[in-house]
This record gives structure tokens, C-alpha cells and sequence, in this order.
């Protein structure tokens, strides 16, 4: 893994077929991962753990509000073009 969690708001990283992107508020998890009984399972069970423990690790190194205010997408108004 090569995400600081909460550093920016452009990494990402892959485990399989699941996706974390990196965000300066929010860690962004998307996706699925199978975790199969064989070594490519405990693999790629270790580096969701690694994952996981790094954002833990960031999450406990900090002065945490109770809530972070997550903005609401911006929508823009369109024409309809049936009408």
C-alpha cells in the first residue's frame, strides 16, 4: 500500500476489486473483495488489514471533531430536452 490516508484528494489504491480513494476528510471505499481460503486470499486479506490499520493509526493520531460536515454535491439545472 502506498495511500497516507488523509493525505490528499487524489490517491487510490486497489485490493482486488475493492477501491479506496484518498481524501483529506473521508477515506472513500468501493467495491467488492473476496478473501478466498489460499494464499492469494491471506494476501489479499493482509492488505486490508494493512489498510485498515493505517487509517486507524491516522484516525488516532488526531484531534477528531465528532462529525465532519461532508458538502453536498453541486447540481447545475438542465433544460429538458423533451419539452
Amino acid at each position: 500500500m502506498t495511500m497516507k490516508p488523509f493525505a490528499d484528494d487524489s490517491t487510490s489504491t486497489t485490493i482486488g476489486e475493492l477501491a479506496a480513494e484518498n481524501g483529506a476528510n473521508a477515506i472513500t471505499l468501493s467495491g467488492s473483495l473476496e478473501i478466498t481460503r489460499d494464499k492469494a486470499g491471506l494476501k489479499r486479506a493482509k492488505a486490508l488489514k494493512t489498510l485498515v490499520d493505517a487509517i486507524c493509526q491516522e484516525l488516532e493520531a488526531g484531534d477528531l471533531p465528532d462529525n465532519v460536515a461532508v458538502a453536498a454535491a453541486a447540481t447545475q439545472d438542465v433544460a429538458n430536452p423533451f419539452a
